[in-house]
């Protein structure tokens, strides 16, 4: 269980993370009015390739997660230009500033803390690294699986995901060959490599993911103690729409739960409308206030918000607006 006083003790280093990355420091940028810095905050949770511009003025504007770098240039300077401004500049790209010619920092990531011929665990050098040492703690993530057999190795992960790297977490990517992913032995390498992770220093172990990643992280509650929290963002496991194989998801959900060991471990769990890829979202809830909101160290249920649908919902910039900060409260606070 996190202490009271480890919760504090993070939440103070996520004060002096920006003066370690100048990026993250919003107070610095100049020009900007609170509109401005709100508008700055967005960008600090988007996807890289990202940059951001701005003019003596007060304007502001960026792009990120799509494209190129040099993209993300043109688009941030004529988002800025749109505002009026006729002398934008670019004030920071990717995880750096670079305003006023500053050269961009080295950022350098281990390569994979685990690795097999069927998935690793590999440090994702698009986000802050930090190290067991110095971080806040480490955030694995475990991508979903294709439906058309695509092999998601090395995919980003999603904005919310960056609210905690700008907090001070690590992150991680599980990464799993597409013809070895089955649920049950994914769990079982998630499992066999927590405990390893946790050995090497990070205070704090979150294991999140989507959909096939979101469930192979919730099937990991049946061993107490590899994670201090979990997020489950639209976890399924089970075929799409109307496929027959859906119709088993509730069952094997019920059973899943039904074997979740007791722990102090806090879930977060997601679930969206008009996803296609779950079986009865209210029986879902309804299992998970009754199956395992009595066995956690605490339950945050997000069911169904307004204005998000379908099963990639929680993949966008958006939901991290919405939820990135509240999803780390959480994690942290009791």
């Amino acid at each position: 269980m996190l202490s009271f006083r480890l919760a504090v003790s993070v939440f103070l280093f996520s004060a002096a993370v920006a003066h370690a990355q100048p990026i993250l420091d919003i107070g610095r940028v100049p020009y900007l009015n609170e509109q401005g810095r709100a508008v700055y905050a967005t960008f600090l949770l988007a996807n890289l390739p990202r940059a951001v511009a701005i003019a003596p003025g007060g304007a502001i504007g960026w792009s990120g997660g799509t494209g190129t770098l040099g993209q993300a240039r043109q688009a941030a300077l004529a988002s800025c230009g749109e505002k009026g401004a006729l002398d934008c500049r670019i004030y920071g790209e990717n995880l750096d500033v670079v305003w006023q010619n500053r050269a961009p920092e080295p950022h350098s990531v281990p390569g994979p803390i685990i690795e097999t011929w069927n998935y690793a665990f590999v440090p994702d050098g698009r986000f802050f690294w930090r190290g067991p040492a110095a971080a806040a703690g480490l955030f694995v993530w475990s991508h979903g699986k294709s439906s058309q057999g695509h092999d998601l190795r090395g995919a980003q992960p999603p904005p919310y995901v960056r609210a905690f790297n700008n907090a001070g977490f690590d992150v991680v990517r599980f990464d799993r060959w597409p013809l070895a992913d089955e649920p049950n032995r994914a769990a079982g390498w998630l499992r066999d490599a927590l405990p390893k992770l946790r050995g090497l220093g990070w205070r704090v172990i979150v294991a999140g993911g989507q959909s096939r990643g979101a469930w192979t992280s919730l099937q990991i509650l049946n061993t107490p103690g590899l994670a201090d929290a979990i997020i489950a963002i639209s976890p399924a496991a089970h075929g799409s729409g109307g496929s027959l194989r859906l119709l088993g998801q509730t069952d094997d959900f019920r059973r899943m739960l039904e074997a979740a060991a007791p722990s102090h471990t806090r879930v977060a769990f997601v679930q969206f409308q008009g996803d296609l890829y779950m079986g009865s979202a209210d029986a879902r809830r309804d299992l998970l206030e009754q199956t395992l909101r009595s066995k956690v160290g605490a339950l945050l249920i997000i069911d169904q918000p307004p204005g998000f649908m379908g099963h990639e919902a929680g993949n966008g910039l958006l939901f991290a607006q919405r939820y990135g900060s509240q999803l780390l409260r959480f994690v942290l606070w009791h």
